[in-house]
């Protein structure tokens, strides 16, 4: 027992330094006190089998603040599912609910319920089936999780012979802006085809921005051009939040030549 005691108290001293000294090198904020209840978490369950699992969500929370949230929501629920102690279950309990004002809400609520009712239930069984059943209703209506804070990607270019190709990802829920910076030097004539599709209404849908000109256009298929040069960058975003049963995207193809 003292061994077990030992292990536990070294785990969270380890935990709360890990945190402490992330909040150092990065600043403090607020939106990581959740990494506190995993790393207690985390020490409550050493010498147990969730051990190796909780383990790897507190190093992606660690060192992914943009995933921290979700690491801890897993986490949290797991326990909830399948803690062999109450303390164990109310912790995890605890660890779920920190992060539920770090997630949408349209997410937060059945996650929410099947985290109180999976805390207090009995049944291991029983506790084990609500919490996919949680997020199967959660990714139904909310999306599967990603980073919260989604950063715009950057669109690959090739320049052949004077003739510029930009390579373009896919714009979703999950990408949701893309940008096209100019080349260093000259003056181009850039041309962008887009289509879009996956919503079932006309309602403007992305924004083409280059510098303060903004076009707002829906889904359907458009080809636009644009003079650029050094500095210039040319963004692709859309507009529209994740909705059940719809699949927003944009495809974009593009080049130009230099004037």
């Amino acid at each position: 027992m003292k061994t077990k005691d030992g292990s536990e108290v070294a785990v969270l001293l380890s935990g709360y330094t890990a945190w402490a000294a992330a909040n150092l090198f990065r600043g403090f904020s607020f939106s990581s006190l959740p990494l506190i209840v995993l790393f207690t978490l985390l020490g409550m369950t050493t010498g147990t089998g969730m051990f190796p699992f909780i383990f790897g969500c507190s190093l992606t929370g660690l060192i992914s603040p943009a995933l921290m949230p979700w690491a801890v929501l897993v986490s949290g629920l797991t326990a909830c599912a399948a803690g062999s102690t109450v303390k164990i279950r109310i912790t995890g309990f605890i660890a779920a609910a920190s992060t539920l004002w770090l997630i949408p809400v349209s997410s937060a609520i059945p996650l929410a319920v099947v985290a109180t009712a999976a805390a207090l239930i009995g049944k291991k069984s029983l506790r084990c089936a609500l919490i996919p059943a949680g997020f199967i209703i959660s990714a139904v209506f909310a999306g599967l999780p990603g980073s919260l804070t989604p950063e715009p990607a950057v669109a690959g270019s090739t320049i052949t012979a004077g003739v510029l190709s930009y390579d373009i990802p896919e714009v979703k829920t999950s990408r949701r802006e893309v940008l096209l910076p100019a080349p260093f030097e000259g003056t181009w004539v850039v041309w962008i085809a887009l289509e879009a599709g996956g919503v079932r209404d006309s309602v403007p849908m992305m924004a083409i921005q280059l510098g303060e000109d903004i076009l707002f256009l829906p889904s359907g298929t458009d080809t636009l051009s644009f003079t650029m040069t050094p500095g210039d960058t040319l963004a692709i975003t859309l507009m529209r939040e994740f909705k059940p049963f719809n699949h927003s995207v944009i495809h974009a193809a593009a080049g130009g030549e230099r004037l």
